[in-house]
């Protein structure tokens, strides 16, 4: 949940733990795939996911776990690649060489993800801030990721890549 200032303090003497954001942004592409300037790449992954960067003030190499739309297993290798976790064509040898396990230097969809969960459509975006929460805190249970980490990148889609919805989230201290 979003909170102010004040209620943040409340929670904080609580003893709970908080996360803040530190860049959500919003890109669009068209809608047609055949309108795309190309078919394999994910223009608003890649503008969405620069103007996230820029407001964290932090690269790529930053974060620490990634929530991508994993929808269909194409979209996560592009997604990697348009947020620049990896060069062009070369997305899908992040999890040949294990780099996106939860012992990987970038784990994602560390609970299976949106394919795990059924897909349910609309309520993805939640799904993965939850998760991001998660392992940011420290309580994702037997998924929790051991390197501790302390930046989350969620992104989410609609229409196939027209629309997406990028978070930057960073363990409150």
């Amino acid at each position: 949940m979003l909170v102010s200032g004040d209620v943040a303090q409340r929670i904080r003497r609580n003893g709970q733990p908080l996360v803040r954001v530190r860049g959500s942004t919003i890109a669009t592409d068209s809608l047609g795939l055949d309108d795309r300037e190309r078919l394999l790449r994910l223009a608003a992954v890649e503008r969405g996911a620069k103007r996230a960067y820029e407001q964290a003030k932090i690269k790529p190499q930053d974060i620490d776990l990634f929530e991508c739309h994993d929808a269909y297993t194409v979209m996560s290798v592009l997604s990697l690649e348009a947020a620049g976790f990896a060069e062009e064509g070369k997305g899908y040898t992040l999890g040949l060489d294990g780099q996106i396990s939860t012992e990987g230097k970038l784990p994602i969809t560390t609970m299976g993800g949106l394919k795990g969960r059924g897909h349910p459509v609309g309520a993805t975006g939640v799904y993965q801030l939850c998760e991001a929460y998660a392992q940011l805190t420290g309580t994702a249970g037997e998924n929790q990721i051991k390197s501790n980490p302390e930046i989350a990148m969620t992104q989410n889609f609609g229409g196939t890549g027209a629309t997406v919805v990028t978070h930057i989230l960073e363990r409150a201290a």
